[in-house]
């Protein structure tokens, strides 16, 4: 996907793909774990490293609106807005919004003339942490400040100077092991290239069941055994060779079996299969590159840097075992539990609600596209199947909302409308079925919420029931009782 956007965008096919799998891990991160490391997130973070003239931005390269949808993207030009969005995120995961998931882009190490002071560990903590997850570990007198709440749907795709990455070497020492670094490259030019009017999209409606099966299904991935066996024979062969690299080369590279893991985890998902070998190898591909990238930043002397890759390469294809075509589907699954709130909030989040408008122009109950004069779009409202308030208030996340009109809203919220597990809309005073739901190929609505809905009104709907029949059933009786029994 990614190295046919690339094409006429002057920017290397590796790192817009690099770019991409950044971005798709951050997209699916809330849904899809890792079996050998359940309790970290799999979001890959990446630095792009500009050395000499400008690069076109990678993330305006990408084509985003066709890629999985982020709740938001933070552009973030210092270490305080940095730290700023990361606490957001925390906040959002508190409040119970836990499949959103926040992409920061930009660069928080902007150049100075005088030398930054190192990272604060007000910072230090919240960065490991969102890496890290539950696997965070940090030295006693730093604990007191990881937040205490769970860790946060958070990616990173850094795009900085030369100048700005010596700063992220020399003080950032809690995020520069966690990406991979990337030295940008002057793309190659291809005559008499042609260019489709009309894009292939193929690879966009791939990852849209991908990713509505990721939040319906909430795989943990396992491994088939020759992906089980590369990973193992490349962690040891990193940490054997590791130890020739000069000490803040091999600070930089110490996490590389984490990232070839978690790039192969997001291979994987984009496929809705478990982790194979071949996604192992194509994640040592991005690997490999970082790491040599980060190598030649260090300024490493190429005879050990081309060593060292050697004998990486040799562990990885010393695997010759190949993958069975029954490789088992992930089956691990997990509901969504979100967390538990000390008091019931009653504010919405608007970029949820921004979202949902994009995706739809019309009601998706009835079809209807109210037109204003004050809006180039039609008029719909954000609902919520389980409520926001109340005694056992619904979570406010893109699975709990609806795109609807406003007399579709009023139906639904009073029970007047349903919806089945086959997403078909019924009418609950008459029975019948309407019409299918209305859905985008990114909205993953949540079908707990569709039968809490459908069970909160069932009893009233059926005890309104008995009251109509009973009344009839009255009625009827007068009216044919004799007159000496009226």
């Amino acid at each position: 996907m990614a190295r046919e956007t690339a094409r006429g965008t002057g920017i290397e096919a590796d790192e817009l793909y690099a770019a991409a799998v950044c971005w798709w891990s951050t997209a699916i991160a809330p849904a899809v774990k890792l079996s050998h490391w359940p309790k970290a997130p799999l979001s890959v973070w990446a630095s792009f490293v500009t050395a000499e003239t400008a690069r076109p931005p990678l993330v305006d390269a990408l084509i985003l609106e066709q890629l999985a949808p982020l709740t938001v993207r933070r552009h973030v030009k210092s270490d305080r807005e940095f730290g700023s969005a990361l606490y957001t995120a925390y906040k959002a995961r508190r409040n119970g919004r836990a499949t959103d998931a926040v992409l920061l882009t930009g660069s928080p190490f902007p150049h100075r003339q005088r030398r930054p002071s190192p990272i604060s560990p007000l910072l230090e903590g919240p960065v490991r942490k969102a890496w890290d997850g539950n696997h965070c570990f940090l030295p006693t007198h730093w604990r007191h400040a990881v937040p205490t709440d769970p860790p946060p749907r958070v990616g990173v795709l850094w795009e900085l100077t030369i100048d700005e990455w010596q700063q992220f070497e020399e003080v950032n020492a809690a995020t520069f092991s966690r990406a991979l670094h990337f030295a940008r490259r002057h793309a190659p030019t291809t005559a008499h290239t042609h260019h489709s009017e009309t894009p292939d999209l193929r690879w966009s409606h791939a990852l849209s069941t991908a990713y509505a099966w990721a939040f319906q299904h909430r795989p943990v991935l396992g491994y088939s055994q020759a992906a089980e066996e590369k990973i193992i024979a490349f962690r040891l062969a990193d940490e054997e060779k590791r130890a020739a690299l000069p000490r803040l080369a091999r600070y930089f590279l110490v996490r590389d079996s984490d990232h070839v893991s978690r790039i192969a985890g997001t291979l994987a998902a984009s496929e809705v299969s478990s982790i194979k070998g071949a996604h192992v190898d194509a994640a040592w591909s991005l690997v490999r590159r970082a790491s040599l990238d980060t190598l030649e930043l260090l300024q490493v002397p190429a005879s050990t840097v081309h060593a060292l890759i050697a004998d990486l390469d040799a562990a990885i294809s010393s695997v010759t075992k190949t993958d069975t075509s029954a490789i088992p589907h992930p089956a691990s699954a997990w509901e969504h539990e979100p967390s538990p709130r000390k008091t019931v909030r009653k504010t919405r989040d608007p970029s949820v609600v921004k979202r949902i408008k994009e995706w739809y122009d019309s009601c998706q109950m009835c079809g209807e596209t109210i037109r204003l004069p004050t809006s180039e779009r039609g008029y719909t409202e954000a609902a919520h199947i389980q409520p926001l308030n109340g005694a056992d208030p619904g979570p406010d996340i893109i699975e709990n909302l609806l795109c609807l009109c406003s007399n579709c809203h009023i139906r639904f919220d009073h029970g007047a409308r349903i919806i089945n597990d086959d997403f078909m809309v019924i009418d609950t005073l008459t029975g019948q079925k309407l019409r299918a739901l209305t859905i985008h190929p990114w909205h993953y609505i949540g079908r707990t919420y569709l039968r809490y809905h459908r069970d909160r009104w069932s009893g009233q709907i059926a005890a309104s029931a008995q009251d109509d029949h009973r009344m009839r059933t009255s009625v009827e009786n007068s009216e044919t009782a004799p007159l000496h029994d009226r």
